[in-house]
């Protein structure tokens, strides 16, 4: 093992380098060989490759991989990948390994001079299998002082799981669900309550687990997009969905966690044994408490939903039409039920409605379908027996997949919708910002009726808003440092209208990268605790990523890649 990681590594043996391969070949040993580099996605098709770069240009796999680059479920499976490709590079120096998305076979990406660079992806990662892993990697984390991020199944937009010269703990594989119709919290009273709980793995995704509630004949809401890994950053950041108003986010729902620390703690958390743990892994964001290997939520019943959809062709006037009577009438949609995603720009709306029956839910909607009519616009209803069937049907949106975006986004509180003069200020905002940023969207997916079950660290502002609105751009495969900083300034100028009326919060996992007073408006009143929390469990701060609790700071080394904050 030592000499194929003198070969990998490319540093010949009796080097002043040896002692460090030496530990890392015993490393891998000492975790059955489940030590992986982190090649990056597109290195087959580079002739050449810049500094640490592992593997070898290969016509053959380039094919491959070119057949494959805008495929989700192929990218879940790769270290060396990531679903935006942002966090694959290092914005600021423009090293990088990408193929253009729009055209995989476009030879400018990758033909000489260019060059296949690591960027920010993790050079090399451990397969996470049991905690025994977990532990071992934070103490040989610890004794090399190398920086440590946590990557499931690479959904990220703010690069909080891949890192220039960082050690990737790689949940992916820790697959496996099961279900318990009987289950009480380890450690909990005999006297409490037993639910419907679902254990899954670290790596599930949100397909699979859709499908196995399906099938056990519960449901298991999730987001829109079917390869997001449910047990990490989504649920651990608080977890959305289009049915949220009713069911509630992800975090609601939890009720046990099974997770290691930083300083070799393999821990249970739930209400009934570290709470503290629980309630900060409740909303507190992933990465950044422990490495959660497996969660319990509790299922819900089996459920129809109904689906409306409208698809209109974006004119100026159109736009503004779905707009203006989204704006006006949101609240009422809300308070019956509804939820779900829209992007005027593109002139499309998906909502969901797990409430209402059949009956109510159409009638519910009249207004909306005559809108779609109106504006000589496409108009579906239906009612679906259960939520498996609506996910498969209208509930997916996969995201744009192999391009880079970065993202700025706000909660709008309820309160703006409920009086003409709140309306008009959020219309005019919106409409500024979206004329200025075309590529962004507007999600219904608070959990406005549902109960808030207490003892979560999402911010308090998810309970009184109506929306999350996230303003995106993007950039090519071959832009300039230029452009990329214009992207980021174009979304601050953006988003500016609204937070000005919206100033208390946003989401974290799709916030700004560059949000001011970031700990405020992703955790409220939360963060003095979460900190709190953070120095119990990682002391060592060996747990850091961007703008999560107890962030070190941009001039750590580990962000060297990101760009300066825009004016």
């Amino acid at each position: 093992m030592l000499s194929l990681l003198l070969v990998l590594f490319g540093v010949a043996s009796g080097s002043r380098a040896d002692s460090n391969l030496s530990a890392y070949a015993d490393f891998n040993s000492s975790t059955g060989g489940r030590l992986v580099f982190g090649t990056p996605f597109a290195r087959a098709c580079f002739e050449n490759a810049g500094p640490g770069v592992r593997e070898m240009y290969d016509a053959a796999s380039c094919s491959g991989v070119q057949s494959d680059y805008t495929d989700e479920a192929t990218r879940i499976d790769s270290l060396g990948a990531y679903i935006n490709t942002q966090w694959e590079t290092c914005q600021k120096t423009g090293e990088q390994c990408l193929l253009d998305a729009t055209d995989p076979t476009n030879a400018l990406a990758y033909s000489p001079p260019a060059v296949c660079s690591q960027g920010s992806v993790p050079p090399v990662g451990l397969e996470i299998a049991s905690a025994n892993d977990v532990v071992l990697a934070f103490n040989f984390a610890r004794n090399r002082s190398l920086k440590v991020v946590v990557k499931n199944t690479g959904h990220d937009y703010k690069g909080r799981s891949s890192g220039p010269d960082t050690l990737a703990l790689w949940t992916r594989g820790l697959q496996g669900i099961s279900i318990n119709e009987a289950f009480v919290p380890q450690g909990c009273p005999t006297s409490t309550t037993p639910v419907i709980g679902v254990t899954m793995g670290a790596g599930v995704t949100a397909d699979v687990a859709v499908a196995f509630a399906e099938a056990n004949n519960i449901t298991i809401p999730t987001g829109a997009d079917p390869t997001v890994g449910l047990v990490g950053g989504y649920t651990q950041g608080g977890g959305h969905s289009k049915t949220s108003n009713t069911m509630g986010l992800a975090v609601d729902r939890v009720i046990e966690f099974n997770v290691v620390t930083s300083s070799g703690e393999h821990l249970v958390a739930n209400a009934c044994q570290n709470a503290d743990l629980f309630f900060a892994l409740r909303g507190g964001g992933g990465g950044t408490f422990g490495v959660v290997l497996n969660l319990t939520t509790r299922a819900l019943p089996a459920t129809a939903v109904s689906a409306a959809v409208v698809e209109v062709t974006p004119t100026p006037s159109n736009v503004a039409a779905l707009l203006d009577f989204m704006v006006n009438n949101s609240l009422q949609l809300a308070q019956d039920g509804w939820g779900g995603a829209f992007a005027p720009t593109q002139g499309l709306l998906s909502y969901a409605n797990p409430l209402l029956n059949e009956t109510a839910a159409k009638e519910s909607v009249a207004s909306l379908q005559a809108l779609a009519t109106s504006l000589g616009g496409i108009f579906i209803y239906e009612y679906l027996p259960t939520y498996g069937a609506y996910f498969s049907t209208f509930g997916i949106d996969p995201v744009p997949t192999a391009v880079p975006v970065a993202q700025s986004s706000r909660l709008v509180p309820s309160s703006l919708f409920e009086t003409e003069d709140g309306r008009a200020k959020l219309l005019s905002a919106l409409t500024e910002g979206f004329t200025a940023l075309p590529s962004s969207a507007i999600f219904a997916n608070t959990p406005f009726l549902a109960k808030d079950p207490g003892g979560t660290s999402v911010h308090s502002a998810w309970r009184d808003s109506l929306w999350h609105v996230v303003l995106s751009a993007g950039w090519s495969f071959n832009s300039s440092l230029a452009q990329r900083e214009a992207v980021y300034q174009s979304l601050e100028d953006g988003i500016a209208p609204l937070r000005a009326i919206t100033p208390d919060a946003a989401y974290t996992n799709e916030g700004d990268v560059y949000e001011p007073n970031w700990e405020e408006t992703f955790w409220g009143s939360n963060y003095a605790e979460l900190l709190s929390i953070k120095n119990k469990y990682d002391p060592d701060h060996l747990l850091d990523c961007w703008q999560c609790v107890g962030w070190l700071g941009q001039s750590d080394s580990r962000y060297k890649c990101y760009l300066p904050p825009p004016s």
